[in-house]
């Protein structure tokens, strides 16, 4: 059950930690000249954002992959890229369906970088791997050094080994995929009252980015726990940051996990794996998936949630905890395991 149930779970964190384009490894290491320090890509969200509100990566010639929620709380248009000191517009976007994923198409290709690979692994616990993140409230990244830090997988928190297809995949290999159905989050989550009307809601029904005030957002691929083995934290603007395990692409820093403020650093963070999302990625990249891209014009209007953690500093730190708590306690109790469909 708590491979189900997780992802509703961790869902009232994620939507506390990440309702503005946000969540810079402070007290980070400066990154090497690496090929994949040069596909990190520092953000600017919007004609009103500044470079540093999220972390990218580039994954093709014009198209850089960042979370999903960076681009859901803010209008997009003007949007820019900053790759290797060069400044990239972006005139069109994609947001994944089932995780907290989304691409930026650069309005000119880059051609002196390599993009990252995609991992189609899923990293294990006792795996480390190296987190990027240019967020503008790093003073390393304040003096254009990006900083990096070394992260370990603690555990696997939820989601299929590579989302549905690996599910399915397990399933007929013979493997044993029961691991219980989804619920409504106000059940997975007694005591958190949900919003009028989405009371009988399933997580697994709703939609990715949901803000406070909406839908709990679905998070389909599995997502890793991973702690500093450092002193390093992730903080505002670090958010879409990639973890690059074994020189290849693995996930992208979805939200820090240890405190309910995104502005202050967390040792420790969830990580959206991307082995689920591939496919999806490279539809959209290959241009197989014209439906997926939206712009200025095809977007809708952006949710109306406050651009930053401190306008409802509490609000934010009690659901952080709350969902932090009850994740922690329903993922362990016996017979939430063992319901049945």
């Amino acid at each position: 059950m708590q491979h189900k149930i997780f992802p509703a779970l961790l869902a009232a964190s994620i939507v506390a930690l990440t309702a503005a384009p946000a969540t810079a490894l402070e007290h980070g290491d400066p990154a090497t000249d690496s090929p994949e320090a040069q596909t990190v890509a520092q953000l600017k969200i919007g004609r009103v954002g500044s470079f540093g509100d999220c972390t990218g990566t580039l994954v093709a010639a014009q198209w850089v992959l960042t979370a999903r929620h960076c681009l859901e709380s803010v209008n997009n248009t003007g949007t820019q890229a900053r790759i290797n000191g060069t400044t990239y517009d972006t005139d069109s976007w994609a947001l994944s369906p089932l995780s907290d994923a989304a691409l930026l198409h650069l309005t000119a290709p880059v051609t002196d970088t390599k993009p990252a690979e995609i991992s189609t692994q899923v990293p294990e616990p006792g795996k480390r791997g190296t987190l990027y993140g240019w967020s503008s409230s790093s003073s390393m990244a304040r003096r254009g050094q990006l900083p990096q830090a070394e992260m370990e997988v603690a555990e696997l928190l939820g989601g299929s080994p590579a989302g549905p297809a690996g599910a399915d995949a397990a399933a007929s290999a013979g493997e044993d995929t029961d691991v219980g159905e989804s619920v409504p989050a106000a059940e997975a989550m007694p005591g958190l009252k949900a919003p009028e009307g989405t009371e009988s809601v399933p997580a697994s029904e709703a939609m990715p980015g949901g803000a406070p005030d909406g839908p709990m957002p679905l998070i389909e691929s599995a997502i890793l726990d991973v702690h500093s083995t450092g002193r390093a934290g992730m903080q505002g603007g670090d958010s879409g940051g990639p973890f690059f395990v074994d020189g290849k692409l693995a996930g992208l820093a979805t939200a820090g996990t240890a405190n309910g403020d995104p502005d202050l650093p967390s040792p420790s963070a969830a990580i959206t794996t991307l082995a689920g999302t591939k496919d999806w990625i490279e539809g959209v990249v290959s241009g197989r998936d014209k439906e997926a891209i939206l712009t200025a014009e095809t977007t809708p209007e952006p949710p109306k949630t406050p651009q930053t953690s401190a306008d409802h500093a509490w609000f934010y730190a009690g659901m952080a905890v709350l969902g932090l708590i009850a994740a922690a306690v329903v993922s362990r109790i016996p017979g939430l395991r063992g319901r049945k469909r």
